[in-house]
């Protein structure tokens, strides 16, 4: 099936206009036109519903919609690794991770990877762990960065720990704990505990860590700065990653505590599909992370 073709197919559904298409395209709405008649004879159904000036997806043509989006990246994908074959002065590197892992370990990683490759362009998605499962079934990356309790759901993921993240305690430096190293979770049940959202992954791996405990009062709030900058002000304490506070600890606005009698460690696992290709770009930066089989 044609390539151009399919891309034009995607266009029209995402813009629902032939006539769009055709300009994005530069080319004219009647080739637009006959490009889809084209797939639709090859199929033999109706891809979009046509009503005046309305164009929608058929049910065909919404079952088609997520082939096409496959078969247009890889398609792409062996091109992107066909320009790699002969050396690394070409490329670009395609992967996802979730918000702490791509703020807090990928940078260093980055950085250490374009000075071996200065000529490689690297896109990094920082999504959540269920958007980059999808975006890796539908060819968009080449491997995810997540943590080990996130539910990978497919047998056919190859899946390698490549970094442990320790998770403390965290208060202000004016906290009646904020001199110890440790605590015990009797000495904070009384406390204000800030935390993500409970369909959060690590809202999930805390509940699982710390079995029958329960803070006694809890305040929700999605983002990982707003819970930092809260815990700054005094409003309560929280649990998060150690690498995630170094700046605060350092500029002496927060200060963290062990949680006697619990290890709270996550291992940082790369994601990818067994079945596929890693591109050289992709096997170089995977290099880097130093994992053992």
């Amino acid at each position: 099936m044609d390539i151009n073709k399919l891309k034009s197919f995607l266009l029209v559904s995402q813009y629902r206009s032939f006539s769009k298409a055709a300009d994005i395209l530069y080319c004219s709405q009647p080739a637009i036109s006959k490009q889809i008649k084209s797939i639709e004879d090859e199929l033999g159904v109706p891809l979009f519903n046509r009503e005046g000036n309305k164009t929608s997806l058929t049910i065909q043509g919404k079952y088609f919609k997520q082939y096409a989006e496959e078969m247009v990246k890889l398609c792409e994908n062996s091109k992107e690794h066909i320009r790699q074959i002969e050396n690394l002065n070409e490329g670009t590197l395609f992967f996802g991770a979730t918000n702490f892992i791509g703020i807090y370990i990928m940078p260093r990683l980055i950085k250490e990877f374009q000075n071996l490759y200065p000529n490689i362009k690297i896109n990094m998605v920082i999504q959540s762990s269920r958007r980059l499962l999808e975006m890796i079934k539908r060819y968009e990356v080449e491997f995810i960065f997540l943590s080990h309790y996130v539910d990978i759901g497919e047998k056919n993921y190859t899946i390698k720990n490549f970094c442990k993240d320790e998770l403390v305690l965290i208060v202000n430096t004016n906290h009646r704990l904020a001199e110890r190293s440790s605590c015990s979770l009797n000495d904070i049940k009384d406390e204000l505990f800030i935390t993500k959202g409970m369909n959060s992954s690590l809202h999930k791996f805390l509940k699982e860590e710390l079995k029958d405990f329960s803070f006694k009062k809890k305040l929700v709030i999605s983002s990982q700065e707003a819970i930092k900058q809260s815990v700054i002000e005094g409003v309560g304490i929280s649990i998060m990653s150690k690498a995630s506070v170094q700046s605060e600890v350092k500029a002496g606005l927060i200060k963290t505590l062990k949680i006697e009698d619990f290890n709270l460690t996550r291992n940082i696992n790369l994601v990818y599909d067994g079945r596929r290709h890693i591109t050289p770009a992709g096997k170089a930066f995977i290099k880097l992370l130093n994992i053992s089989d």
